[in-house]
């Protein structure tokens, strides 16, 4: 069954990339923590797809910004989101805080599981050239230590009950 699902995702994703324009299919390699993505030559309607992987479990950020040459002749995002494995949608990106040649796009602060993810994002540029750029940066998931005062407390009490239960035992 997944395997299915995994099939019929990989062939629609290769289906809709074949209608748009030069569409860019990269790696992005987060094994330092931190990469950067982008193109420099979108023009028309384009949809580009960055593959990462997750060694472990991590919160993810990410921001991208786009920029044109001319004010009128932009570089719009129709959509900047990322799917998992199987395709799911995982996040989407929020924003647009800039003017009309200027467009920034954000993700909060995101869990994700060790496993694969790609990052698409869709958009449309006018006939002249614009670019856009973006960076992601994963932080590791915090393990909980317990303190020692903890510990001491729990072993106070497994002795406790070990005492009780021993004193019990002899008054029978």
């Amino acid at each position: 069954m997944k395997l299915k699902t995994v099939l019929v995702a990989t062939t629609l994703a290769v289906a809709a990339s074949a209608s748009f324009a030069a569409a860019v299919v990269s790696t992005i390699d987060l094994s330092e923590g931190n990469a950067r993505f982008g193109r420099d030559n979108a023009v028309g309607t384009f949809m580009d797809t960055y593959n990462f992987t997750l060694a472990d479990s991590a919160y993810l950020l990410s921001s991208t910004a786009s920029t044109a040459a001319s004010g009128d002749k932009d570089l719009d995002f129709l959509s900047l989101a990322i799917f998992d494995a199987l395709a799911n949608l995982v996040a989407t990106y929020r924003g647009n805080l800039g003017d009309d040649q200027n467009e920034f796009y954000s993700l909060s602060s995101t869990y994700l599981e060790a496993g694969n993810y790609q990052l698409v994002v869709r958009g449309t540029n006018s006939p002249t050239q614009a670019s856009y750029s973006g960076n992601m940066t994963i932080s590791a998931v915090a393990t909980a230590i317990p303190e020692p005062g903890t510990l001491g407390l729990l072993l106070a009490g497994l002795g406790g009950a070990f005492f009780v239960s021993r004193r019990g035992a002899k008054q029978r």
